[in-house]
């Protein structure tokens, strides 16, 4: 089952960010520049998602995602990251748009993030999951 977020996963990153303040009052969602290769970390302490304000608008949206996914989950820290990561692609990726920028761009994951507005990861994180299921 893909975890049910406050907001559709299909915003992008300043409508999200935005109507969270609204739908989703008690979540406070902030933005620093974040230590190494940290893109985001959701505390659950304290109910507050912080994505590193460096990125670009692309990966702000998956990260912040990403910690909705976990939000959902009520994970502490980076528990269950794998499923994690899959529930994101999974919402971030919408199967038919998939499959035709995997034909269009024949499985270059480079070339289906930028056509999907995602970042690779997600496309390799999604096919993945497709393998899993046994596509």
């Amino acid at each position: 089952m893909v975890a049910v977020l406050p907001v559709s996963a299909h915003l992008n990153y300043g409508p999200m960010r935005m109507l969270l303040y609204e739908v989703a009052p008690g979540l406070t969602v902030g933005s620093a520049i974040l230590a190494g290769d940290l893109h985001g970390v959701y505390d659950l302490l304290h109910d507050t998602i912080v994505i590193d304000r460096t990125m670009t608008y692309t990966r702000k949206r998956c990260t912040l995602v990403h910690e909705l996914v976990h939000h959902a989950y009520g994970d502490r820290g980076h528990q269950r990251e794998h499923r994690c990561r899959i529930v994101t692609a999974r919402l971030l990726i919408d199967e038919q748009e998939y499959a035709s920028a995997e034909t269009m761009y024949e499985g270059d994951p480079w070339l289906m993030a930028d056509e999907l507005n995602v970042t690779v990861q997600i496309v390799l994180d999604y096919r993945e999951w497709l393998n899993e299921r046994g596509r």
